[in-house]
């Protein structure tokens, strides 16, 4: 769960922010709060900090948590403490990958999945019988089971573009080996302040359209203005 805790923050942008602690190293900092946890987790000033404390929405960070059989306590507005879900089943089956798709915890999860696309392909938008997928993996030397990856870690597939996006996200991951880890960073953080402004297909219409002639960049910037969300207008 700590690993997974950490590539979750990670995703976010807060690890920076937050440090894990061992019972032991807590009650040596002389800590009075959380001693009978058996992790600790501190992000004094973290965007966490004021996500859990100011209203924020901290539903797929629960639910990461409970996935592996855990609930969480705050201690202080600064630190929160893990506990163990009675009665939770800890155990980890030993068959392959299929196998453990029909495990219960797994069913949850990939319901939960579709409930929050409202029964929707979050590709086609098709109200039809819908796959939870996995966009990403993590770290496979931890060994996570399916059910133990984050909401935004999942998608709602209707069972074709399930088949396709596993093909896609392969070219993906193909196009992000060519990019240093600088263009990587800049390319994220482009993208989402863009989409956070434009409609996201008048964005990529205008990244199919630009091109070195002034034809092009005007034709280009047309479809952008476009796209440009109500919000900002």
């Amino acid at each position: 769960m700590k690993a997974a805790i950490a590539e979750w923050l990670t995703k976010e942008g807060w690890l920076g922010d937050a440090q894990f602690y061992t019972v032991e190293q807590w009650l040596e900092r002389g800590e009075l709060f959380l001693t009978d946890s058996l992790l600790i987790l501190v992000f004094d000033g973290s965007t966490l900090h004021t996500m859990l404390n100011f209203g924020g929405d901290h539903v797929e960070f629960d639910d990461l948590v409970q996935s592996f059989g855990f609930y969480y306590e705050l201690g202080n507005r600064w630190n929160m403490g893990f506990y163990q879900i009675d009665g939770y089943d800890y155990s980890s089956l030993s068959g392959n990958y299929t196998t453990k798709l029909r495990d219960p915890r797994w069913k949850a999860k990939a319901d939960r999945v579709k409930q929050r696309a409202q029964q929707r392909c979050q590709d086609c938008g098709r109200n039809t019988t819908l796959e939870a997928h996995h966009c990403y993996y993590a770290t496979m030397r931890e060994d996570y089971q399916p059910w133990e990856y984050p909401l935004s870690a999942l998608r709602a597939l209707c069972r074709s573009c399930h088949d396709s996006r596993a093909k896609i996200e392969i070219r993906m991951r193909a196009y992000m080996a060519t990019l240093s880890q600088s263009h990587m960073e800049r390319l994220r953080e482009g993208l989402g302040r863009a989409f956070a402004f434009f409609d996201e297909d008048a964005m990529l219409t205008f990244l199919e359209k630009v091109g070195p002639s002034e034809d092009h960049l005007e034709t280009a910037v047309v479809a952008l203005l476009q796209g440009i969300r109500e919000d900002y207008l």
